[in-house]
């Protein structure tokens, strides 16, 4: 069988192909068996009319209107993906500061000290690596520019594991590479609350830290999207803890090590209002209809 029409006519049947193509396709695994088989019969039979049609528009000189047609025209072997911005006043960071100080942390203030400028700390677990350290509260600034509706919370944890004996028998990378990864400390988090309000874990005691690690691909939920408005803050309590099992003998050369852990901690934000630049739409997980309850004390 042969088509009889111009080019524009034969470019339009084949666009027309490649769409009732690409439909079947879509379709094909999400239905029964034997609607599959029907489908696969059809598809091959548009593969053939494609075939056909590419036959015939290399005879009449038609090739580039086909190409066109079927969307292959200048298309090259590369994808490009990029990330889009949050939007405006959606996902941003409100840190955590150490305004008080525990000995074993050390902040931009100093060893055991606190610091309401800088949210990053340190903290170093002693020889006995079964050894953890006192738990440590974390604040929010206020923010009397804006109000804030949380959406979640973040930890950011680099961890590292010394020691000099073992780095001396095994070699640095293994220490770095190896040992890091099996005996370095662990950075644990509990009672997230907001102006002395109930706690937004799901978590009454401890838990680790890396449930909320950003490294993670999706965001851990929490049990409510409060406001955060000020003279309101946020606040956090954490506490870094050795991993017992690393000693000389499991390790097998060298001394117990001392462990670091440095980290911060960061609430993730809606920006609702804005004293500078006025309200924003948020984002759908924290619209008012996302926000609908049964029950509960809490508004």
């Amino acid at each position: 069988m042969s088509w009889n029409y111009g080019a524009d006519q034969q470019a339009q049947k084949v666009a027309a192909l490649v769409e009732k193509k690409a439909q079947l396709e879509a379709a094909l695994p999400v239905v029964d068996d034997a609607r599959a088989a029907a489908i696969e019969s059809r598809l091959d039979r548009i593969e053939a009319q494609i075939k056909k049609e590419i036959a015939h528009a290399q005879a009449i000189g038609n090739v580039e209107a086909v190409k066109a047609a079927m969307g292959i025209d200048g298309i090259g072997g590369l994808e490009f993906q990029a990330q889009a911005p949050a939007g405006v006043g959606r996902m941003v960071r409100l840190p955590f500061y150490p305004t008080s100080g525990v000995a074993g942390y050390r902040t931009a203030g100093g060893a055991g000290l606190a610091s309401t400028t800088v949210p990053v700390i340190t903290a170093t677990i002693p020889n006995n690596q079964g050894n953890s350290l006192a738990g440590i509260t974390l604040n929010t600034p206020q923010i009397s520019w804006a109000t804030l509706r949380i959406v979640g919370f973040e930890t950011d944890i680099h961890t590292s594991f010394n020691d000099a004996g073992a780095a001396a028998a095994l070699g640095a990378a293994v220490v770095t590479e190896g040992l890091n990864s099996i005996y370095a400390p662990k950075l644990l988090v509990q009672d997230l609350q907001i102006g002395g309000g109930a706690n937004l874990f799901t978590h009454e005691d401890y838990a680790d830290g890396e449930i909320y690690d950003s490294a993670q691909p999706e965001f851990c939920g929490l049990r409510d999207y409060p406001i955060l408005k000020s003279p309101n803050t946020a606040q956090v309590t954490v506490a870094a803890v050795g991993n017992g099992g690393c000693n000389s003998a499991t390790v097998g050369v060298g001394t117990d090590g001392a462990q670091t852990i440095t980290f911060s901690c960061a609430l993730l934000c809606e920006v609702l209002q804005d004293d500078n630049y006025g309200s924003h739409i948020p984002g759908p997980y924290a619209r008012k209809g996302a926000m609908v309850r049964r029950g509960g004390s809490f508004v």
